[in-house]
């Protein structure tokens, strides 16, 4: 496993798909920071990148399986490796590291950005609506984080099951921009099936901010730790299916 991990990250190490990835961030944040109003709710947003990161993700994440059947490198790839679990969970781990790599380059580009346009203005520890600012960014990227599982699975499963790398990136820029309106518009065209509806995939997008903002609740109807179980388990099964359809996929 160890040896099929280097090899993917070689692999994606050397493919301009994360540098854009990583330029693209940090240039939708820093265009969040000259267009915002630079409070609090910036910050503990980190600049939009809560948003963001997941919408990169699943472009990158489909992107780096896709490759492999656009190069048909992946006839090699299985050649070396008969073993389709462990490359698919050494792909899985290479993206999700790439998440979490992401949300360390917000974090710290928040704070820059924060020095350059409002110096001075927030106290980082200060206590606020007894939440402190930095306290609120971290939860809300580990949140982030907990998302990014539940993508990186919805994306493999999706480019497994339709194989076009522009379909799986239209359907996560459809999620991240209306996925949350249809999950609540749905709940309020049928209340007597809120507590069914609730559990849907498209509302496990609240996850990003409603673990700082309680208020998020009564939109979502699940509370935190029905969000983060039902996000995490909905990844392993989108990751689970996308492995059955890669296990038995011709090449």
């Amino acid at each position: 496993m160890v040896t099929a991990i280097k090899e993917e990250f070689y692999k994606f190490n050397h493919e301009r798909v994360s540098l854009y990835g990583l330029l693209f961030l940090l240039a939708v944040m820093a265009y969040g920071a000259l267009t915002g109003k630079m409070n609090k709710t910036d910050l503990i947003y980190g600049y939009d990148a809560v948003e963001w990161i997941p919408i990169i993700i699943i472009a990158v994440a489909s992107a780096f399986f896709a490759m492999e059947y656009t190069n048909n490198t992946i006839i090699m790839l299985l050649y070396k490796n008969s073993n389709r679990l462990r490359i698919y969970l050494a792909k899985f781990f290479i993206i999700f590291l790439y998440a979490i790599f992401l949300a360390i380059a917000a974090v710290l580009l928040t704070f820059l950005l924060s020095l350059v346009f409002v110096p001075g203005k927030y106290h980082w520890t200060a206590i606020i609506h007894g939440h402190s600012i930095i306290g609120d960014l971290l939860i809300n990227m580990g949140a982030t984080l907990l998302y990014c599982f539940f993508i990186n699975g919805l994306s493999f499963m999706l480019i497994m099951l339709v194989k076009v790398n522009a379909i799986v990136i239209c359907i996560g820029l459809f999620l991240g921009y209306i996925g949350a309106s249809i999950s609540v518009a749905l709940m309020e065209i049928f209340p007597s099936a809120i507590n069914i509806i609730k559990w849907n995939p498209l509302s496990m997008i609240f996850i990003s901010q409603q673990l700082t903002r309680s208020s998020l609740t009564a939109t979502s109807h699940l509370s935190n730790i029905q969000l983060i179980i039902a996000t995490v388990m909905y990844g392993i099964v989108f990751g689970t299916i996308g492995y059955f359809v890669f296990k038995h996929r011709r090449v």
